[in-house]
């Protein structure tokens, strides 16, 4: 369950709020679930609905929510946006809330046999290569030895 750690260390690093006070941040997996194969195959899936509760926060949900969802972008892919994630709140005072968010992830694990025992893999998808905007691109073409311009109404 290694993306509920790459989650809330995402969050601790990117909500300035929870960086000086981490343990307003608390985290559980509630009910989640193992889907797997019967027969020698012991990869599986985790699905796991993790439930994050930030306790005494004063600051605008937006900080909390934003990198949330640039986690799932990359960890996430193709997730439903309808299904995801959800909240519930509790104002303590005018000033600050108690927040549950519950973020519906999975977790793939791949589980291979080697002769020194069982090699097991957490799948994490990687963030996607970025370009740079100022790059500017060429294309050339090998058209084999081809001399003649090449009309398209043919």
């Amino acid at each position: 369950m290694r993306k509920l750690a790459d989650l809330r260390n995402h969050i601790l690093s990117n909500v300035p709020a929870l960086k000086k006070n981490p343990d307003k941040l608390l985290t559980f997996i509630e009910d989640g679930n193992i889907e797997f194969w019967q027969g020698t195959n012991l990869s599986h899936n985790y699905t796991l609905p993790v439930r994050l509760i930030v306790t005494d926060y004063a600051g605008d949900v937006d900080q909390i929510i934003i990198p949330i969802l640039s986690w799932l972008q990359v960890r996430e892919p193709g997730s439903d946006p309808q299904n995801t994630i959800s909240f519930e709140a509790e104002l303590l005072n005018n000033n600050s809330y108690d927040i549950s968010i519950t973020v519906n992830i999975t977790e793939r694990v791949i589980v291979k046999t080697t002769e020194a025992g069982l090699d097991v893999e957490h799948v994490l998808p990687e963030p996607p290569l970025e370009m740079n905007s100022d790059a500017q691109w060429q294309i050339i073409a090998d058209l084999h030895g081809l001399t003649e311009p090449v009309d398209g109404d043919d």
